[in-house]
């Protein structure tokens, strides 16, 4: 059976003009940029009241002050911290890195970080035993991340197509790159006993759904079905200030 996350995400990698073809028949009001990620994920994330405020964060004790400050050089280092030593960093940790970034400016790395988490996740999905219920926790949690975040983070990086698919593919290379090694603990349950091999061909599904999406976004068709949804939910508004 495939998880939650799975079908929110492949559903968003196969067909991201059909996602925004449904978002785009609920009526809209008048768009305002989107400058603040109002996300609750408890008990990992709670946003702050106000745009200033700062939010609650439990996701990791090596960085939780970082990604609860609000001065954007402290979220600056929790970003290059995670980069420089990533292998332990849970796809929560990463969840909340890009709702930080997002929310101080940085929505560049919000963006690739976002998808870096969620493949982290998926290469765990498919290579661990996800039914186990010490795993029941992490997936619910990474899956209402994935569904708060995906539309702000989606919204802004198809502003542009084509960077739009170089974050997508960068973010793959960077977890193939970056195996999250808790994949390899022996006293974690197993989908069977080749891990390297079920690593690998995670990553290369993921590769496959990035390289389909392509060439889907490539059709003229699609490109202008996309552009008429944008502009019925006011992405541009919304997602491509400046």
């Amino acid at each position: 059976m495939r998880s939650r996350l799975c079908l929110i995400v492949c559903a968003l990698l196969a067909a991201p003009t059909l996602v925004l073809a449904q978002a785009a028949s609920e009526p809209q009001a008048a768009a305002e940029p989107v400058r603040q990620l109002v996300v609750y994920v408890m008990p990992y994330y709670s946003a702050g009241d106000t745009f200033a405020a700062a939010p609650k964060v439990a996701v990791d004790p090596q960085f939780d002050a970082l990604l609860a400050s609000t001065d954007v050089a402290d979220i600056r280092k929790a970003r290059d911290a995670i980069a420089a030593s990533p292998d332990l960093v849970s796809p929560e940790t990463m969840m909340v890195l890009a709702i930080r970034l997002y929310d101080v400016g940085l929505r560049d790395d919000a963006v690739f970080w976002f998808y870096a988490g969620r493949d982290r996740f998926l290469t765990m999905e498919a290579v661990l035993d996800m039914r186990s219920l010490r795993f029941a926790r992490q997936a619910d949690a990474v899956a209402s991340f994935v569904d708060a975040l995906g539309g702000a983070m989606d919204g802004y990086a198809m502003c542009d197509i084509a960077r739009h698919q170089e974050r997508e593919d960068r973010a793959i290379a960077w977890v193939a790159a970056h195996p999250y090694k808790v994949l390899g603990y022996a006293d974690l349950p197993a989908q069977s006993e080749d891990r390297n091999a079920a690593l690998a061909n995670a990553v290369g599904k993921l590769r496959e759904m990035s390289a389909h999406n392509q060439q889907l976004l490539a059709r003229p068709e699609v490109q202008a079905q996309l552009a008429d949804a944008r502009k019925r939910t006011q992405a541009d508004a919304r997602f491509c200030w400046k």
